[in-house]
């Protein structure tokens, strides 16, 4: 397995930051943060500009309604965030904690101004200002976190200002995906706010991303039962309600990218592209974006469009372990154009950053063996080393060899069996059965995965033609054995279809037929036989096409 190495990116920790971690270990489990206000309280009187401290004494207050020192941390922290490693992480929610405050400490404009202002800054989190780990709506809470009493006193306060009601909403929104309840007053409030200000494009974008968000709409759908047409509408209702918003600003990115996921949905895949067209074209620095409209583009044969989709996407992403879509998009791509070579190496490389990260978690040293025999003789700790230098090389490696070495039972993604089993397709359609023949193993090596063992190898005037992957076996050149399934309808599992085993002695050029059966549409046998002498492989035969793909040199 050949991979480029990830860079290390060792970060020292800064002499505040090592005390911070001391006082962590000082909790031992428990999650009383008041306990620990001293030790914050002499951190920071040591590192007065330290952001993180002010942060994580933030937690404690709250627990302790501390509302000026509250206050006076909030300030600090946001004063110094700029140095702050967390800046960009912790930036939203400090300013949603201080929009709190001012609620609490009665200043209702204020705080209304502030939720507006923050919400729009980052329309896709915009359920975040709760400040909330909850999964319903909350009575009662610590004087940081905003309550469903708070959400209706703010209505009480402004009945006739849309941003209540809005906010409202939003609260109700970010329980709905795992509390059912809060569905309908969620939608409800937001309406409201629609018909309070049809000029605001906030209301109804929220809307469309509710019913969007999945386990809203995959919740919606188990009620309508699963069924094709249930689920066009859905998609139909989305692309209304994203139109909505679109009709108050036509360029407003999140409507357009969610209108253009839906149109993908109900396979309107000439409007989903229009939609990305017009998004690249506010932002053309989107690597989503991209990815998606080449994903468009296959879907209508515009498969060299696709690629340099895929290409930009994959331009403007850093790799990253287990982040292989676009590669593996652009492989779908290269197998369509019938570039194999291309397609093989971007199926390799997205391989490797899923393997880089199971090999942490998700897979043991006995597992990776069985997918990569080839390392037999390599002792487990060389392997790990490897590993751990290539993927990890930021871990430390007893930490990393404790989960990897360890012989408890893991189960890796099925979509590296996936990939494997794509390679092997792409092998085989370059007309390396050797190779195509390892790669399927390596799919079939991982637990709870069975791959159809058929795999195409291209049509014949008299139909499809598939070798059976499972009992391919070339281990001797003079003695390779295979079984090919010559199926008449569209599909190996159509029509009636014949089964043919071959034995080829690849240095003398010669095949003959072990046995022959045919078998009608239902699965029937109507005639068979055994035996068969050898022969001289003839030139633009089938028999060439199976010599080609089972000789080739390993």
């Amino acid at each position: 397995m050949r991979v480029e190495p990830f860079p290390t990116k060792k970060v020292e920790l800064t002499a505040p930051e090592r005390m911070m971690g001391e006082i962590f270990q000082q909790m031992s489990g428990k999650s009383d943060l008041t306990a620990l206000l001293p030790a914050f309280n002499r951190l920071l009187t040591e590192y007065p500009e330290f952001a993180e401290g002010y942060v994580m004494r933030l937690g404690a207050l709250c627990e302790g309604n501390h509302r000026a020192a509250i206050m006076a941390d909030l300030d600090h922290a946001l004063k110094f965030i700029d140095k702050s490693r967390i800046g960009k992480e912790s930036i939203g929610s400090l300013l949603y904690m201080r929009a709190k405050m001012e609620f609490t400490n009665g200043n209702y404009v204020a705080a209304m101004d502030a939720l507006y202002k923050i919400i729009w800054a980052d329309l896709k989190k915009a359920t975040e200002f709760t400040n909330t780990g909850a999964v319903k709506p909350e009575q009662t809470a610590s004087v940081c976190i905003w309550t469903e009493p708070d959400m209706d006193a703010l209505v009480l306060r402004f009945p006739t200002d849309y941003r209540s009601y809005l906010f409202r909403g939003l609260y109700y929104g970010k329980f709905a995906p795992l509390h059912q309840e809060s569905l309908k007053p969620a939608m409800e409030n937001l309406s409201k706010a629609a018909e309070l200000n049809p000029k605001s494009v906030l209301p109804q974008l929220f809307k469309a991303d509710l019913l969007g968000q999945h386990f809203v709409y995959y919740g919606r759908l188990n009620k309508l039962g699963w069924k094709d047409a249930e689920r066009n509408k859905l998609d139909y209702e989305l692309v209304a309600e994203y139109g909505k918003a679109l009709s108050v600003d036509p360029n407003l990115l999140p409507a357009l990218h969610g209108r253009a996921l839906a149109y993908f949905h109900l396979k309107q895949f000439e409007k989903a592209i229009t939609d990305y067209d017009r998004i690249l074209s506010l932002d053309p620095k989107d690597a989503t974006i991209y990815h998606d409209r080449g994903l468009s583009k296959m879907q209508v044969d515009r498969d060299y469009e696709a690629i340099s989709d895929f290409n930009a996407a994959i331009k403007l992403k850093s790799r990253e372990l287990q982040q292989h879509h676009s590669y593996e998009a652009r492989a779908d791509a290269y197998m369509k154009t019938r570039q194999w070579d291309f397609a093989i190496r971007d199926l390799t490389t997205a391989i490797s950053l899923q393997v880089g990260g199971h090999v942490f978690s998700l897979m043991s040293i006995t597992q990776f063996r069985a997918i990569y025999p080839e390392y037999k003789s390599v002792p487990d700790e060389v392997v790990a080393h490897k590993l751990h230098q290539t993927f990890f090389p930021d871990l430390r490696y007893e930490d990393y060899s404790q989960s990897f070495l360890s012989e408890e039972n893991k189960l890796p993604s099925f979509i590296l069996s996936e990939l494997y089993l794509k390679r092997s397709d792409a092998y085989l359609k370059k007309g390396n059965w050797h190779r195509a023949s390892i790669e399927f193993r390596r799919a079939s090596a991982i637990p709870s995965w069975v791959a159809d063992r058929w795999r195409e190898i291209g049509p014949t005037t008299d139909g499809q033609n598939y070798i059976d992957m499972q009992t391919f076996d070339d281990t001797r050149k003079d003695s390779i054995k295979l079984w090919v399934k010559k199926a008449s309808g569209s599909s190996e599992s159509s029509g009636p279809y014949s089964l043919v085993r071959f034995e080829l002695n690849c240095p003398a050029g010669r095949l003959r037929t072990l046995s022959f059966a045919n078998y009608d549409e239902s699965g029937q046998l109507t005639g068979s036989r055994n035996g068969g002498v050898w022969q001289a492989i003839a030139p633009e035969t089938f028999g060439e096409i199976v010599s080609s793909g089972a000789c080739r040199a390993k």
